[in-house]
C-alpha cells in the first residue's frame, strides 16, 4: 500500500458494495464499508441475501457494457482453484438447462453469450420436456449465497477494510447523507472520504434521489435438498442447488414496481408446482417438496440500466455510483466492481 493511500468509502454491503470493497483493498486503497445491513441481516430491503445464485445473463443483446461484466464474472469464477471455489466462497460449477416455451428462431438472438461459457449445447427436439420448444445447456456457476456474501465481508476485513454499521439520513437529501457519514466517520476515528463508492441498490431511489430506480419483487421457496443441475423454464420458473447447504432455491417471480414485501400462498403453490419437473429427485415419498421458507426481497432495477458513474455532490463531495444493477447483481459484480476501481484510480493524479 502507497505511504498515503486515498479513503474509499463504500456506502451498502449487497453483493455490488461487498464486492466492490474487496476490490478496492486489492488496489491499495483504504476502504471503510458503512450500511445498515450487512451479511446475516434480513430484510427484504437487502435483496442480495434472497437471490436465487447462478449465472445466468440478463443482458441483452445491445447492452454490450452489461454483457462485459457478466463475461468477467463468469470468467473469474471459473478460473477458481475448484476445492478453494466451493469450501471457501460457497461457489459451485454446475451443469445448467434453460428451456423456453418459444422456438429457437425467437430465442437466438437473446444468446449472445453462447460462445462465452463452456459447453454449450443446443438441445434437439428429443431431448425437449412436452410442451417445451427450444432450450440449451451449458456449464453454469451456482452460489450459496448467504454464504458466500459472508465470505466477501470476512475477507474484506482480514484484508483490513473497516465496517460501520448506521443507517444514513436520506430526508434531507444526498450532501446531509454524506455530511452524516462523514461524522461516523470522525466519531470512529477514521479520516474523511476522499471518494464516496454508492452501491446502496434499491436504497438508491431516496439517497440519491434516483427516481428512475425501482423494485422488482421476487418471491422464492427454499426447500430441503440439493438439486443435481440448475434449471430454468421461460426465465422465471427455476431450481438453484445452493452448493454445500443441502438446500435448493425454488422460484419464483419478477412482478416489477411492486414494493409489496408480503408472501403470497398462491404463488407459493404456483413455484412448488412448477419446480416438480425440474427436480423430481427432491421430492418425497408423496411427491412433495420439504418447505424450509419462503421469502421475499426486492431486486433493486432501475429504467436505463446500471449507473455507474461519477459524481460530485455539492460540490465537494466526489462519488462513484454503483446501482440499479437488478437481478443480474451476482453476475455484474466482479466487472462492475472492476469499473468503479478504474473510475477513482482515474481521479488519482
Amino acid at each position: 500500500m502507497p505511504p498515503n493511500p486515498k479513503h474509499i468509502v463504500v456506502l451498502g454491503a449487497g453483493i455490488t458494495g461487498l464486492q466492490t470493497a474487496l476490490f478496492l483493498l486489492r488496489a491499495s486503497y483504504r476502504v471503510t464499508i458503512i450500511a445498515e445491513h450487512t451479511p446475516g441481516d434480513e430484510s427484504p430491503l437487502y435483496s442480495s441475501p434472497w437471490a436465487g445464485g447462478q449465472w445466468r445473463t440478463h443482458a441483452k443483446a445491445d447492452e454490450s457494457e452489461v454483457q462485459g461484466w457478466d463475461g468477467e464474472s463468469y470468467g473469474e469464477w471459473m478460473g477458481m482453484d475448484l476445492v478453494w471455489l466451493t469450501f471457501a466462497s460457497s461457489l459451485k460449477i454446475v451443469p445448467s438447462t434453460l428451456y423456453w416455451s418459444a422456438p429457437a428462431s425467437e430465442i437466438n438472438s437473446q444468446l449472445w453469450w453462447r460462445s462465452l461459457v463452456e459447453d454449450f449445447t443446443e438441445l434437439p427436439s428429443s431431448q425437449l420436456p412436452k410442451g417445451i420448444k427450444s432450450g440449451v445447456t451449458f456449464t453454469a456457476i451456482c452460489i450459496n449465497v448467504p454464504r458466500h456474501l459472508e465470505y466477501l465481508l470476512s475477507s474484506f476485513v482480514a484484508a483490513g477494510g473497516k465496517v460501520i454499521k448506521a443507517r444514513l439520513p436520506t430526508e434531507k437529501g444526498f450532501a446531509e447523507a454524506l455530511n452524516s457519514a462523514t461524522k461516523l466517520l470522525k466519531k470512529n476515528s477514521l479520516s474523511e472520504a476522499d471518494v464516496f463508492t454508492n452501491a446502496t441498490g434499491i436504497g438508491a431511489r431516496a439517497l440519491a434521489d434516483d427516481k428512475d430506480v425501482y423494485p422488482t419483487k421476487g418471491q422464492t421457496v427454499l426447500v430441503k435438498g440439493e438439486a443435481k443441475y440448475a434449471k430454468t423454464m421461460d426465465e422465471n420458473t427455476y431450481v438453484i442447488p445452493r452448493p454445500g447447504s443441502g438446500t435448493t432455491i425454488l422460484g419464483g417471480t419478477r412482478e416489477v414496481g411492486n414494493w409489496d414485501t408480503s408472501v403470497s400462498e398462491e404463488t407459493t403453490q404456483v413455484i412448488l408446482s412448477g419446480g416438480k419437473n425440474l427436480a423430481p429427485e427432491l421430492l418425497n415419498a408423496d411427491g412433495e417438496f420439504e418447505v424450509l421458507s419462503v421469502q421475499c426481497g426486492l431486486r433493486p432495477s432501475r429504467r436505463g440500466g446500471p449507473r455507474v458513474e461519477e459524481e460530485i455532490v455539492d460540490k465537494k463531495f466526489i462519488v462513484v455510483h454503483s446501482y440499479g444493477h437488478g437481478g443480474a447483481g451476482y453476475q455484474n459484480a466482479v466487472g462492475s466492481a472492476r469499473k468503479v476501481v478504474r473510475l477513482i484510480q482515474g481521479l488519482d493524479p
